[in-house]
């Protein structure tokens, strides 16, 4: 008997024991806690001309390498071809979410190998074998559901770690489990701040969203509060020069703790020598 996605989790309830029916909802149920992401979909996956449309994509650029680790081993796996095919269907539904990289549906709830394949039309199966492997090779983000065995803290072709796979987690990669009904929930007052931004300093929007629920939401600081420490880095030395930090890193750097002095102090202009020792020397002449 063929059973219906919307169905399966209603039968963690009513189903007990040792049933593979339960274990089945068990799954479901997971997965539609942590929906799949695209790893570093900003860097890969975005360039000028996408990051204008703030809405969703109808093309998405794509890496062209071949001669990457995780490519030849993605390639040269058993069914390779087909859980490449797969992992371009992945990209191009990604493009398409709400929030570009992270396989959720407009509520923030996760979508299944079901619904990719009523996406897609390639088979459920194909998606179910294939991303074990992408995140094995550390191309997709994935809740324990979809863990394949893997060392902790390998590194990916892309510098990505294993270590999303795991329980543990550092700082740096804190942002990156946040609960997608989270960022969902908080899409709206996220954006407000997004766009008053200046312009020219509006990078990474999906980052910053994400950044916005793990270090403004949950530590419960004032968004106003925030929102005026990024206006008034923006304006400083290190704000206005080529180096200056990402909106998302200024989140995840908790800019509002830190010194605005600091912030010139690298780019100072540098004092002129020669007018400094004629000061010097009117000085004791007087």
């Amino acid at each position: 008997m063929k059973i219906d996605s919307r169905s399966r989790s209603r039968q963690v309830i009513c189903t007990v024991g040792e049933n593979p029916i339960l274990k089945i909802g068990l799954r479901r149920a997971d997965q539609m806690q942590k929906p799949l992401e695209i790893a570093n979909w900003e860097e890969h996956f975005e360039v000028a001309q996408s990051r204008r449309r703030p809405k969703r994509l109808s093309w998405v650029p794509i890496p062209t390498r071949h001669d990457s680790r995780g490519y030849r081993k993605l390639i040269r796996s058993e069914g390779g071809l087909e859980h490449f095919g797969c992992w371009c269907a992945l990209i191009q539904v990604s493009a398409k979410c709400s929030i570009r990289g992270v396989l959720a549906d407009d509520r923030g709830l996760a979508l299944t190998c079901d619904d990719l394949e009523a996406m897609t039309d390639i088979p459920a199966s194909c998606f179910e074998s294939a991303i074990p492997i992408l995140c094995d090779i550390g191309w997709l983000i994935c809740p324990s559901s979809y863990q394949a065995p893997s060392e902790v803290g390998a590194q990916s072709e892309d510098g990505t770690s294993t270590v999303h796979n795991s329980t543990v987690q550092t700082e740096q990669n804190k942002t990156t489990q946040v609960h997608c009904s989270q960022v969902f929930n908080h899409q709206r007052d996220s954006t407000k701040y997004f766009n008053m931004l200046p312009s020219n300093r509006r990078r990474g929007k999906a980052s910053w969203q994400k950044a916005w629920v793990d270090f403004v939401v949950q530590d419960q600081v004032d968004p106003q509060k925030v929102i005026d420490s990024i206006l008034e880095y923006y304006k400083s030395g290190e704000g206005q020069s080529e180096y200056f930090r990402s909106p998302a890193r200024l989140l995840e750097d908790c800019i509002w703790q830190e010194s605005p002095e600091s912030w010139n102090a690298k780019h100072a202009k540098p004092i002129d020598a020669t007018s400094a020792f004629e000061k010097v020397f009117d000085e004791q002449a007087n």
